[in-house]
Order: C-alpha cells, then structure tokens, then sequence
C-alpha cells in the first residue's frame, strides 16, 4: 500500500490542467427566503427571466434555473472551492485540489471574508447560496459527492479564487515548478505563447449610426460545452436589479450583458499576470530563504489530498504533498532538486471579483459602472462599453503586477530581493483606453490595445508601464483588420449593418492570416501540375467561408496540418505563422488525397466538412478560425470532418437611446441547456445557421405575455 501511495503521489506532480470551478453558499444570519417569492419564467428558447422583490431572491432563482439546465456540469465549481475534485475525477481531479490548496484559496477566503465584502453583497450572495443547496437537496440523483452538500459562500469564493488565477494560468507555473521544468534556469515561458480563445466587442455613439442611436456588440469566443460555455439569463429585482446577458455555467451574476441603461462585452488580453521567482536557499538550515540579506523561514503548508482511486463507484484514498508559503506567496519544492519556486500573480490576493460582477450588473450610468471597476478583482478582460447617455469605451482591463521594469521578466525572477517583490497593480486609470473618441466608434477583436478606434483616434491614460509587458502579442489580426475594413466602408449604420458585420465570415486580404497563406494561395499549377484543380479553386475564391464554398475545405485541412506540425496556437492568428511554399504544396497534397479517398473528390463544401454537432443534432455550420463569426473546429473521429469546439458562443445586440435601451436581441450557436433531455438543448442552431437572432425585452411585462412556462423554483 504505502509504494501504491507514493506512486500517487508522484502521479500528482505533473502538470496540472486549467481547473474547473464553481459557486455555492453560505448559511450566515441572514433570512431564509421563500421559493414562494421567487419567479422563473421561461420563454419559448427556455431563457430564464428571474423575478423577485429583492436581489437576494433572484440570486436563488438564477442558482436553481442554472442547475436546471446544467448542474452536470456547473458543480464541478462546487468541488473545486470545497477541494472536492479529487473524490470526484481521481488523480485529475487531485491536481486541481492541489492547486487550490498551493495557491491559499482558503486561506485568502477566510482572511478577508468579513472585511473586504459589502453586507448587501453577503446578502445576494446568500441567496445563491441557498437556491443551490434548495436543488441539491431536491435533486439528490444529480448530485455527483454528497458530502460537497450543503455549501457556504466561502465556498464560492473560493471558486472564483481559483478560477481567476486559473485564467492567468498560474497552473502552469505551479505544475512546472514541481515537476522541476524549472530547474533548468535558462527557461522561459513567453505568455504570448499561453493559449486563450477569442471574442470580438464594439460600441458605435450617435455619431456613426443612421437612427442615432448608440450601439453595442457583445460577442463573447470560448467553449461549445463545459464550463466555459455560457448560459443566457435575465434577472430583474424590485431593488434596481434589470439586466440580460450570459454567464459561464455556475456564475453567481451575469459577466457581461445589458441593463435598462448601459451594456459591455468583455475579450480575452494578453499581458504578463503571472511571475516565478527561484528562492535563494540557505545551505547550513534547511527550509531557509534569504531576502534582503536575511534569512526567513518558509512557512509548511502540507494537505492530504483525497483521491477516488476506484474505476467504478468510490474508494478514496488519502494522499499528502507539501507546499509552502513564502513573502514571495505560493511556493513549490522541484521532486526533481532541491530547488524551491514562488508563483506570485495578482488573482489570489482577492476575493472580490464576485462583487465586482455583482456592482457591474447594477450599475445605472457611467461613474457607477467605472466605480465597479475600480474594486480591481476580475483578473483579465478587455471591456467595451455603451450606454444611453451616448458614451462608448474600451479599456485594456486586468489585474496587472506594478513591476520594476529593470528586471527581466519573461523567465525565472530573482527571488532574494524585495526589489522583485511587487506589491502593487497598475492602476485601472493607467491602462489602456480609448473613451468617446471622435471617430464614434471602439473595439477588440482581442487584437492590440494600442489599436481600439479609428488609427487617427489615439488612446488615452496610457502612461508608464512599457508595451512589451501590457501587449505580448502586438499587432491585429483578420478580426480586427476585417472590423476595421468593414467600419471604414460606411460613414454610419443601421442596427441590421451591424448585425451583418458581426457576422461576416470573410478573411481580409491584408490580414496576418492572409500573407501567412500566401505560398498556399499563390501556388504556381506549373511548378505542381499535380495540385492545379486544387490551386484553381482556392484562386477563384472569394475568401468567404460558406457552406457552399470549397476552398474553405482545402484550406482548412490544409492549414490543419502547418498548424499541427509547427505546433501554432491562436497566438499566430496575430503574430503569423510561417512555413516554405513546399511544405504548403506537400500539405495540400495530402489533404487532396484524403478527400478523395473519403469523398471521391476535391470538391467538397465546407458545410460538409464543418459541423455544428450536439447530441443528434448534426448541421452545416459556415465560418473559420479568426473571421468575425469564428468557429475553431476538432476532428470527428473517424471521419474527415470537424465540429466546432469554440467560437462564436453568444452574441448579443443593443440600441440605446435618451430613454434607455431600445432594442435588444440575442442568439446562442446550439442552446441555453446543458441537459440532453430538455428541448433547449439545440433549439437554437437552426437560428444561428441563418444568423437570426432573438428579440428580448427588458420589461417585466412583455416577457410575461411571452411566456412559455411560469413557476416558482421548488
């Protein structure tokens, strides 16, 4: 047993996966509430609009509409705040358990439990809290570790601990550090190389549309499936609580969307969140590192982490690692030296991103919304903003580290001097942004900060941390020249222009992602006579990606296989993505050959190539990686066809006038359920084939009248 034991252990120094996360609650002095005076209605697409007197009553009704439609999945984020992963997933699970626990999760939780939260936010918190132990309780077959149940709100805190530091992609850092990657000090790890995944925003004022109203585009890129795809709801309270957006499954508010007077969209960014430091260890007395010329103690973190070894049911067995905790915060001994290594990022210093969201969602006009902001705690994301009084903005938003700047920061830091050791963030005001330019219009496309407007529309605030920390990946890519292409070509809009624009799905000739292609697009047939049917059609296209289209396919398969080899990620989309005109003819050649072997023939329409698949359902899907209506597809197996994994997962409309928002409209790729046996499970892909979108209201009694189903959560 005890060799079993250590080989676990071992098994648990890999590196960790992004963990999965989640929300739950807390059972404090604050009143029960009464499912009674909670309301679910739903429409006929099974969007919840959640009604109730107080905003405590429709953080229970948003938990329960959400478990209704996906607790398969949603709590998962429950056993990461409880440290519950690995009862439930085994050594995969355990690692995250890990993670949680190296990175002070609960520490910081319940140091700053009862400082740091406002008393009107505990309250809302509660009421989640309560509505998600009110479902577990009443579906207990849905309940993956029973003894997860009841949750507190720490426990929710604690999620979004670990999955803001998640996002910044300090897992890595931590599971290399214990690995011993790090001990070889010459490494780097360039955060430009950090997978993400897209989504594009934009806001048009007065000056730039026909009906001069003020506009706004959120549209969100992550995950078809799991917990980083988002769920669609409306929450409205007697208490000034009115807005309708998306969430990833288990959130606790909406994380982007729009009220009665104001709406913004978040992107993915790209800067340096995370730092690694190797400790100067003292020879002479064991678990001593020096800063400053000192010598102090690592404090011993041990935790035993419980692991479900069983392949079916549940054995669980203990297991212990050790971290540690230094000045620098998390810090990991390498199995392989006697190396010791702090993670320190900003992610786990708070646990207010949770009411941030909260404050996000009510705030009723500018300074409110900027306000929110300026609690600091959502780790990373671009915001795009608009609102009814005509103001529109981005900002380059995140928790970034205020670093000395005459380090080099990209690989190991030194960690014997406090000179390293930041303590502060760059201030919101000092980040990038662009704020009501004259131009009338901004946007992200997670492109540059540098470039959120027209080019003669400069940006402002910026002021002292150098570019290469706050852009690691400088330049556009085809969204953000296509965008820009398209926003130049008309001097004002209508709400169907921007509808159109959004979902274009073509690839810009003067794009990054277009001179990377070029030795693909301008092979010569004389030099390859082999390859000139294939060379004549990817010629004649127009470089829109329809369904009807067959140099998609081509290109597609073909730019499979440079990416694969050449190990390219989203980052290249950017930053280019070289290869000889040789290895583009050879590629070609091969996808040439599959297709006729699978097909019969080179003519092939992308719709066929490219699915959107879920549970039966299976349809053409139009788009390409880094077009404005994007999909990023993984091959079916067993066949020479692809689904779409990630892409354009929400999107979202508005128009605002004097009086508020005036027209708004939605629209998911697949559905807002999770469960396989409910009808909203696909209910939205044939819309999203056409780009037709859903009309929605914010005012309680139109969604009445349009109701599907009306109930009270019990």
């Amino acid at each position: 047993m005890r060799i079993f034991l250590l080989s676990l252990a071992a098994a648990l120094t890999t590196s960790l996966t992004v963990p999965t996360i989640c929300l739950a609650g807390n059972n404090e002095t604050f009143p029960k509430i009464n499912p009674q005076d909670v309301t679910i209605v739903r429409d006929s697409f099974g969007i919840p609009h959640i009604f109730g007197k107080t905003d405590a009553e429709v953080a229970y009704g948003l938990a329960w509409a959400n478990s209704e439609d996906a607790f398969a999945v949603s709590q998962n984020l429950i056993y990461t705040g409880k440290s519950f992963m690995g009862r439930k997933d085994g050594i995969a699970g355990a690692k995250t358990d890990f993670f949680t626990h190296a990175i002070g999760a609960d520490e910081i939780v319940e140091a700053k439990y009862e400082t740091d939260l406002s008393p009107e936010f505990k309250k809302y918190l509660d009421g989640y809290v309560q509505g998600l132990n009110a479902y577990a309780k009443s579906h207990p077959g849905e309940v993956k570790v029973k003894k997860a149940f009841p949750v507190t709100s720490k426990d929710i805190l604690k999620s979004y601990v670990v999955m803001m530091s998640a996002l910044s992609y300090s897992q890595n850092q931590v599971g290399d550090a214990v690995s011993g990657k790090f001990d070889n000090d010459t490494v780097e790890f360039p955060a430009h190389k950090q997978p993400s995944v897209g989504s594009n925003a934009f806001a048009l004022n007065s000056t730039k549309t026909i009906d001069g109203k003020t506009y706004l585009c959120i549209n969100p890129h992550m995950g078809m499936e799991g917990l980083l795809s988002f769920y669609e709801a409306h929450l409205h309270s007697d208490e000034g609580l009115n807005i309708e957006g998306c969430m990833f499954q288990g959130g606790t508010s909406l994380a982007m969307g729009v009220n009665e007077n104001l709406g913004w969209g978040m992107t993915w960014n790209t800067f340096d969140k995370v730092d690694v430091y190797k400790l100067k260890m003292n020879p002479k007395s064991k678990l001593e590192y020096e800063l400053d010329g000192q010598w102090l103690r690592l404090e011993k973190r041990p935790v035993w982490l419980k692991v479900n070894v069983a392949k079916k049911g549940k054995f669980v067995l203990p297991v212990k690692r050790m971290t540690y905790w230094s000045k620098y915060g998390a810090t990991l001994k390498s199995d392989k030296s006697d190396n010791f290594y702090a993670v320190r990022f900003p992610a786990n210093t708070t646990i207010r991103t949770a009411e941030e969201l909260y404050r996000l969602n009510k705030a009723t006009n500018y300074n409110e919304f900027w306000e929110a902001l300026h609690i600091h705690a959502i780790t990373l994301f671009n915001v795009v903003y608009a609102d009814r009084q005509d103001n529109i903005f981005y900002i380059h938003q995140g928790m970034m580290p205020d670093r000395d700047t005459t380090y080099d920061w990209s690989g190991i830091v030194p960690g014997n001097t406090s000179k390293t050791l930041w303590t502060q963030l760059v201030p919101i005001d000092s980040m990038p942004k662009t704020i009501n330019p004259e131009c009338g219009y901004v946007f992200n496309t997670n492109n540059t900060p540098f470039h959120a407007s027209s080019h003669e529309c400069n940006e402002t605030g910026y002021s002292y941390v150098p570019r290469r920390l706050m852009d690691l990946r400088p330049g556009d890519n085809n969204r953000a020249q296509r965008f820009t292409e398209l926003i130049s070509a008309k001097d004002k809009f209508s709400y169907q222009d921007i509808h159109d624009l959004k979902f274009d799905v073509k690839i810009s000739d003067k794009s990054v992602f277009a001179k990377s292609t070029a030795p693909l697009m301008n092979l010569d047939e004389n030099k390859y006579p082999d390859l000139k049917e294939a060379i004549e059609i990817l010629r004649q296209w127009d470089r829109v990606a329809d369904v009807k289209a067959y140099a998609p396919t081509l290109l597609g398969l073909t730019l499979k296989q440079v990416f694969d080899k050449h190990h390219y990620s989203d980052a290249n989309f950017v930053m280019g993505f070289p290869a000889p005109e040789e290895e583009w003819a050879a590629a070609l050649r091969n996808t040439c050959d599959s297709l006729r072997k699978y097909y019969g023939s080179i003519q092939v329409e992308w719709g066929t190539v490219n699915r959107l698949v879920r549970g039966t359902r299976d349809i053409p899907l139009r788009g390409f990686p880094d077009v404005l209506s994007p999909c990023y597809p993984e091959q079916i197996k067993g066949k020479l066809a692809f689904k779409a994994v990630h892409g354009d997962t929400y999107t979202m409309l508005a128009s605002f006038g004097k009086n508020g928002v005036e027209k708004l409209s939605a629209l998911q790729p697949i559905g807002n359920s999770l469960n396989p046996n409910s009808r909203h499970y696909t209910d939205q892909m044939d819309l999203f084939a056409k780009q037709q979108m859903r009309p929605l209201s914010l005012n309680k009694d139109e969604v009445m009248k349009k109701a599907a189903s009306v109930y009270h959560p019990e």
